[in-house]
Parts: C-alpha cells; sequence; structure tokens
C-alpha cells in the first residue's frame, strides 16, 4: 500500500470523523515530557483472509514534537517501533518521548530536529471494547470502568478493619464479556505476513523527499526478531524490506540471521500441520489465561489490568490500592500469602506488579517477570519485629534464564510471609532510577505507572460493528489505547519463531507465501542494546554489515565504520538493565554520569544520535487532519 493510496483512505476516514479539534493535545502530552504529543491512530491494514474487513487495521502510537501542533515538520528521521513478547506502546512510551524531546535540543540544518516515534500495536487491541474506559476517562471517575468491565458487585468489603474494599473477579452483573475462540477463529491467519503487511502499511503513510532516506525500523524482545524477519522479506513490490530503510535497531531481541539454514521438509509439515490446527479450531487462536503468562494473560485479564490504568490515572500514588496482586487464578507461589496479606499505596502496588525482585532477595515475583520486568526500585517493607524467621515455606519456583536482580544461581534463603505483615499498616515504594536513590534500578515506579495510565485524547479511531459466529453482531470502540494485549495472537508468536530459525524462507502453500532472505541483511546500519555479553564482531551476525554498534553488560563496541560516523564512549553499557528497561529506563538525570547509569538512559541517550548521524534528507509525515485525528475527551 503506498503514501497515496494509505492518505485517500485516511481522508475518508477524516470524512467520516468530522474536522479535528486543533490545537487540543492537554491530554494528550506524554506524563514527564510536556514537549511530546501523543497520537493513538489506525490506518486500513494487510487484509488477511477471513478477518472482517472492519478489523484489518493496523493501529500505531505516534509520538512527536508538541510545538507543532497540528502542522507536524518534516522529519529529519522516522522510527518505526515494534513491540515485545505480550507488549504494547504503553511499554515504549518513554524511550520514544526521550528520542523525541531530545532531538528538538539538537540541530538539524539550522533548526530543532524532529525525530518521531510510531510503535505498533498488535492486533488484539483492535478488538478491545474499550467504551467503559472511554466514558471513565471523560468523567474522570475510574469506578464507570470497574462497573463496566468488572460488575459492581466486583468491590467487596475488606476483611481488615479500616482498609478500603477490595477488587474481586469479575461476576454477572459486568457489562463485558470476553469474546471466545469460536468468534476470533480468523485469528489463526494473523500470521507474520499479516504484521509484515501492516508495517508495510505504516510505512506507506511517511514520505521521503527526494534523496531521503530516514525510516529506522527498531523492535524489542520479540520484536526484534521481527526487525530481522521484516528486512529479509520480499515485499510484494519486488524489494526486500531492507529497501528504503536507513538502519536496524534490535533492543535486547536479536539481531539473528537465522540458527539454520532452512526448513527441512518434515519442518515444513509441522509448521503447516500446527497451522491447520489453529484454522480448524483445535488449538487456541489467542492466548488465555493457559498460556506462559498464566492468569495474568488473556482478555479478562488484561480488561482487569485496563481499569487498574484508569485507577492509577486519577487516583493519588500515596493513597492505598484497591487492587490486590494476587488472585485466586493464579498458580500457588512463594511468597503468594505475603502480597495478598500485604496492604500497598497505588505507587506501591506498581512497583510491586513489574520490579523483577520487589523484596530483595525475597523471590516474591512470578519467575516470569523476574526475566520481563523491570528494575524500578524496593518496597518499603521490613517484617514485623519477631517475625524475621517466619518464613513462606512454599518451594520456590525455578529461576528462568534471564538477569533476576542478585538472584541468580540460588533460591532465596526466606520468602517472605503472611506473618510478617502488619495488617494496620499500608506499605510504600522506594524508587529506583536517577533521581529515586537506588544505584542499581535503572526505572521508576511511578514511570511505570504513568505508562499503564497513559492514554492519548487524541485518535482517529471509529467504532466498528462486527457479526461475530457466538457473540453475535457487537460494536467495538477500540479507541482508547490500553497497556495491555487482550487477544493476543497464537499465530503469532507462532510464527515469530518459526520465520525468525531459519536463514533462508521460501514457502507458497495453503495461503502462506513466504520469500525471507536474511544474507540480503547488508550494507546498513546496525545498532544493538542487549543484556548478553557478547563482544566484538561475533555478534555481529550479518557478514554484510560494516557499520555495527553494540551495547551490552561489558561495555560499548563499534566497527571502524561505526566510529566514523558517531563514537561512543566504549565505557557505556546496560549492566544495570533488565528486560524491559530497554524500552522504560528512566532518563530524569541524563546530566549525571555515562549513558547506563541510573537516571541516564543508555539507549535514548546514544540513539538518537545514532539515529539523526545516519539520517539523510528529510520525511513529509502526514498531518492529524489528514488523518482524521479528533480530540475524544
Amino acid at each position: 500500500m503506498g503514501l497515496k493510496t494509505v492518505i485517500l483512505a485516511a481522508s475518508a476516514l477524516c470524512a467520516l470523523a468530522g474536522s479535528a479539534t486543533a490545537g487540543d493535545y492537554s491530554k494528550s502530552l506524554v506524563p514527564g515530557y510536556p514537549d511530546v504529543a501523543a497520537e493513538y491512530l489506525q490506518i486500513p491494514g494487510y487484509a488477511a483472509p477471513g478477518t472482517p474487513k472492519a478489523l484489518n487495521t493496523a493501529s500505531f502510537l505516534r509520538l512527536r514534537a508538541a510545538v507543532d501542533g497540528d502542522a507536524p515538520r518534516s522529519a529529519n528521521a522516522v522510527i518505526v517501533a515494534l513491540p515485545g513478547f505480550a507488549s504494547t506502546p504503553a511499554h515504549w512510551l518513554y524511550l520514544a518521548s526521550q528520542l523525541v524531546h531530545k532531538a528538538q535540543a539538537r540541530t538539524c540544518d539550522g533548526q530543532p530536529c524532529r525525530v518521531e516515534v510510531w510503535v505498533l500495536q498488535r492486533r488484539g487491541p483492535n478488538l478491545a471494547d474499550t467504551t467503559g474506559l472511554t466514558a471513565a476517562r471523560k468523567a474522570k471517575t475510574p469506578k464507570l470502568a470497574l462497573d463496566y468491565y468488572l460488575g459492581a458487585d466486583a468491590l467487596k468489603p475488606s476483611a481488615i478493619a479500616g482498609a478500603p474494599a477490595q477488587v474481586g473477579p469479575a461476576t454477572a452483573q459486568a457489562k463485558w464479556t470476553p469474546l471466545s475462540e469460536q468468534d476470533l477463529a480468523f485469528m489463526a491467519d494473523w500470521d507474520f505476513q499479516t504484521y509484515a503487511g501492516d508495517v508495510d502499511a505504516i510505512i506507506g503513510l511517511i514520505g521521503q523527499k527526494t534523496g531521503g532516506h530516514n525510516i529506522f525500523l527498531a523492535g524489542h524482545s520479540q520484536g526484534g526478531g521481527f526487525v530481522a524477519n521484516y528486512a529479509a522479506r520480499m515485499k510484494a513490490n519486488g524489494q526486500r524490506g531492507i529497501v528504503g530503510l536507513s538502519g536496524l535497531i534490535f533492543l535486547d531481541g536479536g539481531p539473528s540471521a537465522g540458527t539454520q539454514s532452512e526448513p527441512t521438509p518434515a519442518e515444513i509439515d509441522g509448521y503447516f500441520a500446527h497451522v491447520d490446527d489453529l484454522r480448524a479450531g483445535k488449538a487456541a487462536v489467542y492466548t488465555d489465561a493457559n498460556g506462559l503468562l498464566g492468569a495474568v494473560a488473556g482478555p479478562a485479564s488484561a480488561a482487569s489490568q485496563s481499569v487498574t490504568g484508569i485507577y492509577y490515572a486519577f487516583s493519588d500514588p500515596r493513597a492505598e490500592s484497591i487492587f490486590p496482586l494476587r488472585t485466586s487464578a493464579m498458580k500457588q507461589a512463594p511468597g503468594d500469602q505475603f502480597l495478598k496479606a500485604i496492604r500497598l499505596t497505588w505507587l506501591a502496588r506498581a512497583g510491586t506488579s513489574f520490579d523483577t525482585d520487589p523484596v530483595p532477595g525475597g523471590g516474591v515475583q512470578m519467575p516470569v517477570l523476574q526475566f520481563l520486568g523491570e528494575g524500578l526500585g524496593v518496597l518499603d517493607f521490613k517484617p514485623v519485629p519477631g517475625t524475621e524467621t517466619q518464613c513462606d515455606l512454599t518451594p520456590p519456583a525455578p529461576l528462568p534464564p534471564g538477569p533476576a536482580r542478585m538472584m541468580m544461581g540460588a533460591p532465596p534463603k526466606c520468602v517472605p510471609s503472611a506473618a510478617m505483615v502488619d495488617p494496620n499498616k499500608v506499605y510504600g515504594w522506594i524508587e529506583g532510577g536517577g533521581n529515586g536513590g537506588s544505584a542499581i534500578d535503572a526505572g521508576k515506579a511511578k514511570a511505570w505507572m504513568d505508562s499503564q495510565a497513559f492514554a492519548p485524547a487524541r485518535s482517529n479511531i471509529k467504532p466498528v460493528t462486527v457479526a461475530f459466529k457466538t457473540a453475535g453482531t457487537l460494536t467495538l470502540d477500540a479507541a482508547d489505547m490500553i497497556g495491555a494485549n487482550w487477544y493476543p495472537s497464537e499465530r503469532w508468536d507462532y510464527d515469530a519463531g518459526f520465520v525468525g530459525k531459519y536463514k533462508l524462507l521460501k514457502l507458497d502453500r495453503d495461503g502462506v507465501k513466504l520469500d525471507v532472505d536474511k544474507t540480503a541483511i547488508a550494507n546498513i546500519p546496525v545498532y544493538v542494546a542487549r543484556q548478553g555479553f557478547t563482544q566484538g564482531v561475533s555478534g555481529n551476525p550479518f557478514p554484510g554489515v560494516s557499520d555495527y554498534t553494540e551495547i551490552n553488560r561489558t561495555g560499548t563496541w563499534q566497527t571502524d565504520p561505526a566510529k566514523a560516523v558517531v563514537a561512543f564512549d566504549p565505557k557505556i553499557n546496560v549492566a544495570i538493565l533488565h528486560h524491559t528497561d530497554f524500552v522504560s529506563a528512566d532518563d530524569s538525570t541524563p546530566d549525571k554520569g555515562r549513558p547506563g547509569d541510573a537516571g541516564n538512559s543508555a539507549v535514548a541517550n546514544t540513539l538518537i544520535d545514532w539515529v539523526l548521524k545516519r539520517a539523510k534528507g528529510a520525511a513529509v509525515v502526514p498531518t492529524p487532519k489528514a488523518l482524521g485525528v479528533v480530540t475524544r475527551y
């Protein structure tokens, strides 16, 4: 889909939506970055077979300089970013904002530079009914969202005297119910082709002037694998994805040229056997509570997380949270009774929910989040005097491979138990990050809380009416950007591993047409930041890439061609970064120390110059009016 086609489609959306509200950005400015405006956008996407036309859409979060208002200047660089496994644009909010912010402090052709970051939203949120979230935001009353998604009677009195009511499971009074696997059978074909086609459509919005070369493709975690696969993919126009890109950016995911030359016939047959199971309804098409993330995944959990985000948006961080950290649906794990018993502020709840080790050495975080989480600070907790040895006797869960803070290789000596908790106390949070007081934490719970609370007021997304197999005809309004993917595509996750495995992959069978050749990744700059220890040229999997920069736990390594463009201090490292810190690290004190220190984002403070030094010309970017953007609340 070319620029002209997409702009015409966007103009049609504009006609339906009416004229945009000019200059009303007050509710679309990123928390902590008043010079960065955000808009949540949707355009026609790849036509996945079987998917209702109204749902074949590509959505993305656009972040750009707020000073430009409704007339964005041509961009010196546009970074199109892909979130990781189970991630959403909310996870990219701070890195993207830092890059847009830092660009404005630099000079390009005699005026402040312009960098835009466009973060793809997975298709699952396009199926979310965010009506209740929008109503709650408009009224500034989060209880409206709770009633809509969980039921008015989901709020139960606490067993602790003086404590506020606590949110329990959804009840029959809830107005919302999730769509079924049968309703969403078409998701069996939300595959690599679909997401690559969506990215084609998004990139098609960007017009590069004559001689311009300024579109960068970035990915975090699983998104990094997509970057390599997309760059190597043959597009419908006969060109590889790498053509027209100025650089590839891999953040704790990839880069990879594949671990096997090409699939065997048996591997191909096995792939299509699983695809057939998805299409026939023998395998789940979206991730539910039985997947890798357990009870923290699936539409019911994601809806609850979205309601929590509304409460984050309108609650005093120092007030007591009404959402428990553990529910009955979760598998038993060390520290469960401790986390069920402890009373937390909203800020402490945010930190404890996603920090890799909120009680240092205590092992109270779920194993998968010990790997996927952030270093946000510590729970302000000490055992009630005399209970220090009353530890939780639940056997510790095995740790996954990954940098769980200070815990690798040995189980915790004493997992906190409910006996250690003072039932009359509300526990707070000691912030990490640059101005939060911890030298070993790259993030801050307040930033995480704000990212989950944030949804741009400006959007072009309109309600769509779709006939589903079991739910009947429903109108879905997915315009409120959410911090959780309600319906993650199992086909996409399966394809991500399969396509990424091979150097060469050519398929034309059963509706799958792929031509991926990773030897085509050449003559393009590559930037890598990752937790690993790979150093030197052995870290570069692309023989044809000479401009290569890598930042890892031990320092920064660059090829001579990379140094010639912009050289970085070899002592810059990501030693304190955890997995999600790569896209969410605090950058409140960039003037202190070197990139990689607490409060000084290793990625933001190197990637901005890496990008600008490799961008040529300017990119014509669409105006909000051309895309049909309106201010919704």
